[in-house]
């Protein structure tokens, strides 16, 4: 089999932590270049991963003729303008999540893999997934009668304290209009409720100004908190609720039927049968449903998609999804009013 052949642009992180090592799993897939920010850090990382090429730009590295595919793990600022050079050349794109700056980047994004025929993958959301199946299956068999609400919950002290350094995510020119776990959280309701149809939403910033990397006042334009209703397909309403202003918040998913409820702990991730005057009751996930989180299978699924042309998600269709949610959220409480998606 002739190899596949892959860059990376930005490797660092989660990169250098699961999809690098994941990558050289795979018979016949050879990591042959990178770039990153600076030559410095380039080489360190080619060192350290014994990359034998290292590229003096992304231009570069994305107009290689030897390249078949290219990873994106920079900040979301950089997944535009990448994604779409990568793809006119003919590779295909593996891309972090926060799909990009906001919708209308996302569009160009998804209109550029559509023109190229190129897989154009995002690194799926990690919770959730061990129990995709299971709340699937239950769904579709109507274990929980008809669901007409749903509640996300993602509380964390990430914002509270003014004088923290300033993260690439609460930094708009790095993450856009990505707010907090916002993102995440749509993606994986998308995967059970399907396309979010109506956005009404309201936002806190609580920090007006924040201090950067170089000591210099930024005003704050991502908001700490944000509160929104979501109307689905089926009339399945959601309500989400996500602070970085909570000293001792949890993260949960409760899905609510008229026979039964659900309750997903993300940081346990585990699932859980909700009943009147009873503790919550542990679902077990069957043998056929599981996934194995710490053996995430996605860039087997990614190599998988491109040799034998197997579906791969999240998709760039479903990253716009999200952030049409994302810039949706922003507008509504913008103008103070309901946002009805296309």
């Amino acid at each position: 089999m002739k190899p596949l052949r892959i860059g990376f642009v930005g490797l660092g992180g989660i990169c250098r932590d699961r999809h690098v090592p994941g990558l050289r799993k795979i018979p016949d897939v050879e990591i042959v270049a990178v770039v990153n920010r600076s030559w410095a850090s380039s080489e360190a990382v080619a060192r350290d991963l014994a990359i034998p090429e290292i590229c003096r730009s992304w231009q570069e590295l994305v107009n290689r003729d030897d390249l078949d595919a290219v990873f994106i793990g920079t900040w979301p600022y950089m997944h535009h303008p990448i994604s779409i050079a990568a793809l006119h050349s003919g590779k295909h794109v593996f891309c972090q999540a926060r799909m990009a700056m906001d919708f209308y980047e996302a569009r160009e994004m998804l209109e550029a893999a559509q023109q190229s025929g190129k897989v154009a993958a995002l690194c799926p959301v990690p919770f959730g997934l061990s129990v995709d199946r299971t709340i699937g299956r239950l769904l579709r068999e109507g274990a929980l009668g008809d669901v007409h609400l749903v509640r996300v919950q993602g509380l964390s002290p990430v914002n509270i304290d003014p004088a923290a350094p300033l993260s690439w995510r609460k930094d708009h020119r790095l993450s856009g209009l990505n707010m907090i776990t916002l993102g995440m959280y749509v993606e994986v309701i998308h995967r059970w409720f399907g396309w979010t149809r109506t956005v009404t939403a309201q936002t806190q910033i609580y920090t007006p100004w924040r201090r950067d990397a170089q000591d210099s006042p930024l005003e704050m334009r991502i908001p700490d908190q944000l509160l929104f209703n979501a109307d689905m397909d089926h009339g399945v309403v959601v309500q989400y609720v996500i602070s970085g202003m909570v000293a001792n918040g949890r993260d949960a998913i409760e899905i609510h039927g008229t026979k039964a409820s659900l309750l997903y702990e993300v940081g346990e991730d585990r699932l859980y049968s909700l009943r009147p005057g009873s503790p919550p009751e542990p679902v077990e996930v069957a043998p056929e449903d599981a996934y194995d989180v710490k053996d995430w299978r996605v860039e087997q699924d990614f190599v998988d998609a491109i040799r034998k042309g197997t579906p791969y998600h999240p998709n760039f269709e479903d990253g716009m999804r999200y952030m049409q949610v994302i810039q949706e959220v922003h507008d509504s409480a913008t103008r103070q009013q309901t946002i009805h998606l296309e």
